[in-house]
């Protein structure tokens, strides 16, 4: 036990080309998103050292309006947490649908406690 907390302390011990697995740890500010087709759904999952909010609109409205970070109202994952979001959350989603976009916004805490957008808007768009 004790050299497994030396190596850990001594940093990654497979070499600096190792990649984290998806499921696990921190990817310095990735927000990962997969699709299941046959369940009609997206998953998100935050592997990075933020809260992140998040909204997810059909491509087709993304090209309509640029949502700015929606402040206190996003929809949040914290730190290694996932979500599963079903096709019919998806903003304007119709059955006509074959991309969506999903944003996010990295948040950092205020000095008075609360959560406060920092930096710019990412986009990952996927196919559904």
């Amino acid at each position: 036990m004790m050299v497994v907390l030396v190596l850990a302390a001594c940093g990654n011990p497979f070499g600096s080309d190792a990649e984290p697995s998806p499921e696990q740890g921190i990817d310095a500010g990735a927000l990962r998103v997969s699709v299941d087709r046959s369940a009609r759904t997206l998953t998100l999952r935050n592997t990075t050292e933020f809260v992140v909010g998040y909204m997810i609109v059909d491509s087709e409205m993304a090209t309509i309006a640029l949502f700015p970070p929606c402040g206190t109202t996003c929809l949040r994952l914290m730190q290694g947490d996932s979500v599963v979001v079903p096709y019919s959350a998806i903003g304007g989603y119709t059955a006509n649908s074959r991309r969506a976009n999903v944003l996010w916004f990295k948040y950092q805490r205020g000095t008075d406690g609360t959560l406060v957008p920092i930096e710019g808007m990412n986009v990952v768009e996927v196919a559904l």
